[in-house]
């Protein structure tokens, strides 16, 4: 890579955005990794430059907060960085019945996996059409053609994610930008991921996957110019059984899977 292209990793201090900033460092890309402010970044820049040859910048912001998008922008053109990718990873979710959650995480969530993904494409956008070839990377999930009961913000914004990433790629189809939309199954990224998976007892063994896993495929369909990737064949068969369920059937049928999430 030029020694000042980048890709922008959101999200990359653990789980899936930690992964992809070591899937694209070995492949001698140079990175502008960004997440909350803490020292899981910087932990994450010295792990990547002690192993690898390639430029590891950190931006730790909060995405949520107003302003936080276009500062990072504004340090992009401060520092004369061309973006060759934009891995916008960085999400949200929670379960439980909707009226016993606070508002206030609703709109949190909807602010990071929504707004703040659509803030990212519309700045950078023009710096990655200015590359002969360029890739956006959106962060969705299963759940995004699967309403679940019990996270039906969650599954919303995801299905949000997962409209815009392809309206997007086919408004770029003639130019060098390609979108491509990842939507894993369960991802074991975090304490809380685990209690959630736990709680649906051996069944999500056949549907869970690690960030690592996740990461590889995402970047490798990505670079293929693949237009939706779902990892895992067991999640493959999944997506394409539940889309010739009837509705009525199948929102039945996940109401009593995703029951445990009820007093989650």
């Amino acid at each position: 890579m030029k020694q000042n292209t980048f890709t922008i990793i959101t999200g990359a201090s653990m789980g899936i955005g930690k992964a992809f900033a070591f899937e694209c460092a070995e492949k001698g890309r140079n990175l502008l990794l960004v997440a909350l402010p803490d020292s899981k970044l910087e932990q994450v820049q010295r792990e990547l430059e002690s192993s690898f040859s390639v430029t590891v910048l950190i931006f730790p912001v909060d995405l949520t907060a107003i302003g936080s998008v276009k500062s990072l922008f504004q340090f992009c053109l401060d520092k004369k960085l061309s973006v060759q990718m934009l891995i916008n990873n960085a999400g949200m979710g929670v379960g439980g019945r909707f009226e016993n959650i606070a508002l206030e995480k609703y709109l949190q969530i909807m602010d990071l996996n929504n707004k703040a993904m659509v803030l990212m494409c519309h700045y950078f956008l023009p710096l990655l059409q200015k590359e002969s070839q360029a890739y956006i990377l959106n962060m969705s999930s299963m759940e995004a053609t699967l309403p679940l009961p019990y996270k039906a913000v969650y599954t919303g914004s995801k299905n949000f994610v997962y409209a815009f990433s392809l309206a997007l790629r086919e408004e770029q189809k003639n130019g060098p930008v390609s979108v491509t939309v990842v939507c894993p199954g369960p991802v074991s990224t975090n304490p809380d991921s685990l209690m959630r998976a736990n709680a649906h007892g051996n069944r999500a063994k056949w549907v869970m996957a690690s960030p690592e896993k996740v990461a590889k495929s995402g970047l490798e369909g990505l670079l293929k110019g693949k237009a939706v990737i779902v990892p895992g064949r067991v999640n493959q068969v999944l997506v394409r059984m539940m889309k010739l369920v009837p509705t009525s059937l199948k929102m039945n049928l996940l109401e009593r899977l995703f029951r445990v999430y009820s007093t989650h």
